[in-house]
């Protein structure tokens, strides 16, 4: 025994001076947190880029991309507008002899506040002389968003609108003629322990905790609604009590040509409701029973302010029919509009033809004269993803709409723009060519290229051969680091749901032996770069990999959200993930963590309180819970349509208490083994967890409660993101491989986790005595 032992030891010992060797030979170090705070990404956030990644220039000349990277000197994002010459990319792709691909400038940059995205609504003036953008910005009292305009030839950037406007969405032809929504701007009034990196909360009683206790906007705020200048003149056009816009920037202001009227999506006054009621939600979506949305196509005459529904149907925001894009777009002449997400009305007689109007929305063709309405394409979404994200639509002439898709996530394989030309009847027929006519006239494409082992990068593509150049790594820093390899793997649960994920490799991983694991959640796309997860929530994959334990990062079962087997549908994933990632020999059962973000965070909880030996440690941030104290102190939010859902009623009576008592985590605490990280953003964080927490800490189980920084759902502060990556990292090693970083500043965490750790082994102790 003692040879076999020995022989065991020295094996080991050798993997790891190979794995050593090995990194020191290519010059690489570990991935780390920093690393991933540090990255530059083209669709920040998490989210895509509205319009598509690259923005080609009206004319042709240029195209500009955007990219946000985390910067700790500066505790703050930094967004930059990068150009580049259609000109000098056309030289290099002529003459492959060329080394050196042509350098982007940077035409705006910005670091002007703690949380991002800092730049957006990024969009070309339509002469081609500069960039339009919103842009935070702060005063001595408020943080707010400015509209910019920035000139390519000179590089001067200007502020077009004053510091008391919070601009949301807007529109624009030039510097002074242009449209714009404002809102109130936001109070700077957070409590200092909301602006700390970490503060440890553990054993605190919660009305200790300083919570805002402020509004956080100016009320009332009399420069709020629809405000425009033509001209140079600047004048409000709709109060805030007439312009009642969607939420999140979805007015979709579109200017006319001779600037007198804008396109926009408002709440309809009077809706004829039972009508529109009919309208039906995506495939897949009408379990959600989402309420009817009376929002709509609308013009805004901006002399008088008066409002006229375009359509007699609310737009594709109702029923969440999300084809991403509803800005609509102007022929020339200013005749026409094209609608790129509305339902057509039921007012026809053919039965088979209003079925068809109430099954989806359409992409449409408004004549002004007429009235006539025409549909260009069926917009199809939900489940089955067909088409489902519209990019950009716009005329060329007057009988041509060109549609581009988004094919970066959903269908990545099909064609990139449909064409489609109206006829003497009226009807819009789509053409043979799939590429967009701007693009057409280049002799090469560009692309954004990246994949689960790929940082994202710009390739220039030779239309005549197809061969594929880089032509800029926004990231070369990573030359000097090891990132691992990851793969995509599949399987199916005991439900027969078949599961996608990637799975990310430890550091100097070596076949045979087994690694701790951790299952990230919320999400995977295998077209995505996997450095922290689907989200920069929380999620740590390169930096746990760089420690030596092997990540899941995997997605959620859809099939039955908002039912009672929810949870139990995502606990079969988790169980039959690891029973395949052990049966192959990679990992070690007993050392298995996850790591659960707002939906996720109900999957977590339902894990750890019905699969109590399936993880040995778990950590949660910023989600639901679908608990009874989330229940109550959410009241009038819509949380209730969902939890009642999952639970089996409401959670009160007899009846419906027990279905609670039966289905919800949190009244089911008594059954965790796990130790549990609650990782939550800000005060009001911490207060929506406050009940596992709570349980937990009555029941003396082991769970540690971390309030960082306030900020976005989706981390974008740099210090936040550094903060909740390092703590994750560190509680995974400390519970899966009973590692502690040798950092003196680290001292009271892990003084608090050594007496989790007493917890859980008296737990432990007191369970095996009571089995035997």
């Amino acid at each position: 025994m003692k040879s076999q032992l020995a022989t065991k030891l020295a094996a080991l010992f050798l993997l790891s001076i190979a794995a050593i060797l090995s990194s020191s030979a290519s010059g690489q170090r570990p991935f780390t947190p920093e690393d991933d705070v540090g990255l530059a990404l083209f669709e920040y956030g998490s989210r895509g880029a509205p319009g598509g990644v690259i923005k080609y220039s009206p004319d042709g000349r240029y195209f500009a991309v955007v990219t946000e990277r985390g910067r700790l000197d500066l505790n703050a994002p930094e967004d930059t507008i990068w150009v580049f010459r259609i000109e000098d990319l056309q030289h290099f792709v002529q003459h492959p002899e060329q080394d050196n691909p042509p350098t982007p400038f940077a035409l705006a940059q910005m670091a002007t506040d703690k949380d991002g995205p800092l730049m957006e609504h990024v969009r070309w003036l339509l002469d081609s002389s500069g960039v339009a953008f919103t842009a935070v910005r702060k005063s001595a009292c408020c943080k707010f968003h400015q509209l910019f305009v920035a000139d390519v030839r000179t590089h001067a950037v200007k502020a077009l609108t004053p510091e008391d406007h919070d601009v949301g969405d807007f529109d624009i032809r030039s510097d002074v003629r242009y449209v714009y929504e404002v809102s109130a701007p936001e109070l700077l009034t957070a409590p200092k322990e909301e602006q700390q990196p970490a503060v440890a909360l553990t054993g605190k009683s919660l009305w200790t905790t300083r919570f805002p206790n402020v509004v956080h906007h100016l009320t009332p705020f009399e420069a709020a609604g629809l405000w425009a200048v033509i001209d140079g003149n600047r004048r409000e056009v709709l109060d805030q009590r007439l312009y009642e816009a969607p939420s999140g920037g979805r007015a979709s202001l579109s200017l006319s040509p001779d600037g007198r009227s804008v396109v926009a999506i408002l709440r309809t006054e009077h809706p004829p409701v039972t009508t529109w009621a009919r309208y039906k939600a995506p495939p897949g979506y009408e379990k959600f029973k989402f309420p009817l949305d009376t929002f709509a196509y609308h013009m805004i005459d901006l002399a008088g302010g008066a409002k006229k529904l375009l359509v007699n149907a609310p737009s594709g925001i109702n029923q969440d029919w999300h084809s991403y894009l509803l800005k609509a777009a102007w022929s020339a002449d200013g005749q026409s509009v094209l609608l790129p997400d509305t339902f057509f009305p039921l007012n026809v007689a053919d039965p088979k033809e209003i079925a068809e109007r109430e099954n989806h929305p359409y992409i449409a063709v408004l004549q002004l004269k007429t009235g006539q309405l025409s549909k260009v394409l069926p917009v199809k979404a939900g489940l089955d993803k067909e088409r489902y994200a519209v990019k950009a639509a716009r005329f060329e002439g007057y009988k041509k709409v060109i549609v581009n898709f988004d094919r970066s996530y959903f269908l990545p394989d099909q064609p990139l723009a449909a064409i489609f030309y109206q006829d003497d009847s009226g009807s819009w027929r789509q053409a043979a060519a799939t590429e967009d006519p701007l693009l057409a006239k280049l002799s090469f494409n560009v692309q954004k290229r990246e994949s689960i082992n790929q940082p994202p990068r710009l390739f220039v593509e030779n239309k005549d051969c197809e061969a594929s150049r880089l032509i800029w790594d926004p990231n070369p820093q990573l030359k000097d680091i090891e990132l691992g390899s990851a793969e995509v793997i599949h399987w199916k649960d005991d439900t027969g749901y078949e599961w996608e994920a990637g799975l990310l490799k430890p550091q100097g991983y070596a076949p045979g032996k087994r690694y701790p694991l951790v299952i990230q959640t919320h999400g995977f796309s295998k077209g995505k770069f996997l450095s922290s997860g689907i989200f920069t929530s929380a999620f740590a994959a390169r930096a746990l990999a760089a420690q030596g334990i092997a990540v899941l990062q995997m997605g959620w079962n859809p099939n039955n959200f908002d039912t009672p087997k929810e949870g139990p549908d995502q606990v079969a994933g988790f169980e039959s993930a690891v029973k395949k990632l052990t049966s192959e020999g990679l990992i070690d059962s007993t050392k298995v963590g996850v790591i659960g973000f707002s939906r996720s965070v109900y999957h977590v909880l339902a894990a750890i309180t019905s699969a109590k030996d399936l993880f040995a440690a778990a950590s949660v941030t910023d989600g639901v819970t679908f608990g009874y104290f989330e229940y109550v102190f959410a009241v009038d939010s819509g949380l209730d349509r969902e939890a009642d859902a999952i639970n089996g009623g409401k959670p009160f009576g007899p009846e419906s208490l027990k279905n609670w008592l039966a289905r919800s985590p949190e009244f089911n605490m008594d059954k965790v083994r796990t130790p549990l990280l609650l990782l939550q953003p800000g005060a009001p964080a911490v207060l929506a967890g406050w009940e596992p927490y709570a349980a937990l800490r009555y029941l003396k189980k082991p769970v540690d409660l971390v309030m960082l920084q306030a900020g976005t759902h989706v981390m974008t502060n740099p210090t936040q993101r550094l903060a909740s990556e390092t703590v994750n990292v560190d509680w995974f090693r400390f519970w899966l491989k009973g590692e502690e970083d040798p950092d003196p500043a680290k001292g009271e965490l892990y003084a608090r986790w050594r007496e989790l750790r007493k917890l859980q082994d008296a737990k432990e102790k007191s369970a095996s005595a009571i089995v035997h």
